[in-house]
């Protein structure tokens, strides 16, 4: 499905949890960089994330004006094309601001109004939804759960898919919660298409696109040539292209449509930052009421939601305006500080780098602000792959297990410290490590049974519910069982810890040929707010200096430092040494 900020990946959610702190204090004035800081700073670092397999592009604009738009990497790694300024890539859930946009527009043209209930326009709209007004499926506050398809790609009319949005139970009852959901875009594209007479797509090119002269943005109607359309990879795989599969009659069908799968090029992202300062598609009031934040998104949240966008304080004190979106593969951010004239947008196609994972950073360095660079990758000789490898031993008995291969050194951690040390390049965990690993290994080790209860039971009762649960799981466990053979054990790798008191625990399944892995992202109250799955893969440290290795994860910026001496091992973390015994 096309993600969006309540389902968002790990790297996602962390962004909004580090840049949504409305009481946060502001931070300490930097010196903002010139625009050839800024450039140059920009694509050094995304130079560094190239040489590790970063695809993508990076815009960046400043008072008004562009200051930096590049791409890179291969946009198609078979035919050896580069990706550059005139590649189209994926904008997911970012799309909703288009369809909100269209819908403003035709408020304006006096078409529609926000207040206006379903009962308008569906006049057969069962009693429980019949009072649902536009403004609550704007805001996510209608009450419908996220998906009524099984996939994005299943083939449905219009017809279809309203009548299963209208015949299942509500999650909420209208207005009483903001509950994420891309089915509420999907029915303001049919609103859209009823009160127009056109296809979505066509309605969108009128009422927004050429207004804001973007001529390169659509679903299919640019007809891009197909070098110029980013392929996604994972895992090392071509995945292919979205562009392909709604390349078909009808498509692309209700469960993208409206909500998701728009492309785009960083051009036609420019002309959409100056459409958003000024008249040409909406009026002063409506970008207003657009880019307002209506409602809290959930209990105790720091950030609003309005049309499409969701609204923030920075730690500078200043507002973001800002969305992302993607399916796991494709990820786009689109980032306005308005209150200080820059935007940022990044889209990407490898789904292990992504833009969620490169924003935090291009943030900092917009802002003059400390940053990291990803550190150079070189290879190390033989003879110190030979000295570093090995199983070495941490305090609470976890292990981490050191192997050479090609100039790098692999890493497997198992076990709490050395699992927080590889992810943080430290071994401090959080006190409730200990429980979220066992209430980890208790749901997989019943997963692998096929019981759903103890997911569900952590799911909380606002998760999705027990039949879409359990479909999902048994074709991940099938897909899974066909590729790597039956499953042999489960290990608790460990729980890092993630900003906003969120907690990240990855277990492995151990397969008769391979391994993956699922990780549970628990919000502070002990519930599960985000499930992902990968297949397993080990982590590389890479020789920088004499007898010094050094990881690095992209999600956080951050990794260990292992120095080797005298057949011992030493992590360096920001408060000191931590020894490493050599079994």
């Amino acid at each position: 499905m096309q993600r969006g900020r309540t389902c968002a990946i790990w790297q996602a959610i962390a962004l909004a949890a580090v840049v949504a702190t409305a009481d946060a204090q502001p931070a300490a004035p930097r010196t903002p960089p010139t625009n050839a800081q800024l450039v140059a700073r920009t694509d050094e670092y995304l130079q560094r994330l190239a040489s590790r397999g970063f695809t993508g592009g990076v815009l960046i604009v400043r008072n008004g004006r562009p200051v930096f738009a590049k791409s890179y990497g291969l946009a198609d790694r078979t035919r050896g094309i580069a990706a550059d300024t005139n590649t189209v890539w994926n904008l997911g859930s970012i799309t909703k601001q288009f369809t909100a946009a269209a819908i403003l527009r035709l408020e304006e043209l006096g078409r529609l109004r926000t207040t206006d209930s379903l009962a308008r326009f569906f006049p057969d709209a069962p009693a429980d939804k019949r009072h649902i007004t536009l403004h609550q499926l704007l805001t996510h506050t209608a009450g419908f759960r996220s998906d009524y398809s099984p996939t994005d790609y299943e083939p449905t009319t219009r017809a279809e898919y309203v009548a299963r949005m209208f015949s299942a139970p509500l999650r909420t009852p209208p207005g009483a919660a903001h509950e994420y959901a891309n089915s509420g875009y999907s029915l303001l594209a049919a609103i859209i298409e009823m009160v127009t007479g056109r296809e979505y797509e066509a309605a969108l090119r009128t009422l927004v696109l050429e207004p804001a002269g973007m001529r390169a943005t659509g679903y299919t109607a640019p007809q891009w040539p197909a070098a110029q359309i980013a392929h996604g990879y994972q895992d090392g795989r071509d995945w292919g292209t979205i562009v392909e599969r709604i390349g078909v009659p009808g498509a692309p069908f209700w469960a993208l449509r409206g909500n998701g799968g728009l492309h785009t090029t960083l051009g036609d992202m420019a002309r959409w930052d100056v459409a958003l300062r000024d008249r040409r598609v909406l009026t002063d009031s409506s970008r207003t009421k657009f880019m307002t934040g209506h409602v809290d998104e959930g209990p105790g949240a720091r950030s609003q939601y309005a049309y499409g966008w969701a609204v923030m304080r920075t730690p500078r004190g200043s507002r973001l305006v800002t969305h992302n979106g993607g399916n796991g593969v494709y990820v786009a951010e689109l980032l306005r500080f308005v209150d200080e004239g820059v935007t940022i947008f990044a889209a990407s196609t490898v789904a292990e780098l992504t833009a969620s994972m490169a924003v935090r950073t291009l943030e900092h360095i917009a802002f003059g602000e400390p940053y990291e660079l990803p550190p150079t990758r070189r290879v190390a000789s033989a003879e110190a792959l030979a000295a570093a490898a090995g199983t070495y031993v941490l305090a609470d008995g976890s292990r981490l297990s050191l192997q050479g291969h090609e100039g790098v050194l692999h890493a497997d951690a198992i076990g709490q410290q050395a699992w927080q040390l590889l992810a943080t390049g430290d071994t401090a965990s959080l006190p409730r490590a200990a429980s979220l690993n066992a209430r980890a290994g208790q749901i997989v080790e019943a997963l692998g049974r096929g019981d759903i209860g103890p997911l569900r039971v952590a799911l909380g009762p606002d998760g999705p519910d027990s039949s879409e649960v359990a479909t999902q799981e048994r074709q991940l466990m099938e897909g899974r069982r066909q590729r790597f053979g039956d499953l042999r054990s489960v290990e608790v790798l460990g729980t890092s810890t993630g900003p906003g008191g969120l907690a990240r625990t990855t277990v492995r399944l151990n397969f008769t040929r391979g391994a993956a892995t699922n990780l549970y992202t628990w919000a502070p109250d002990g519930s599960i707010v985000d499930i992902g799955a990968r297949p397993f893969a080990p982590a590389e440290l890479a020789w920088t200096t004499d007898g010094e290795f050094r990881s690095w994860d992209p999600r956080t910026n951050s990794g260990v430092r292992l120095v080797f001496t005298g057949g011992m091992a030493e992590a360096i973390t920001a408060r000191g040494r931590v020894l490493l015994s050599r079994r």
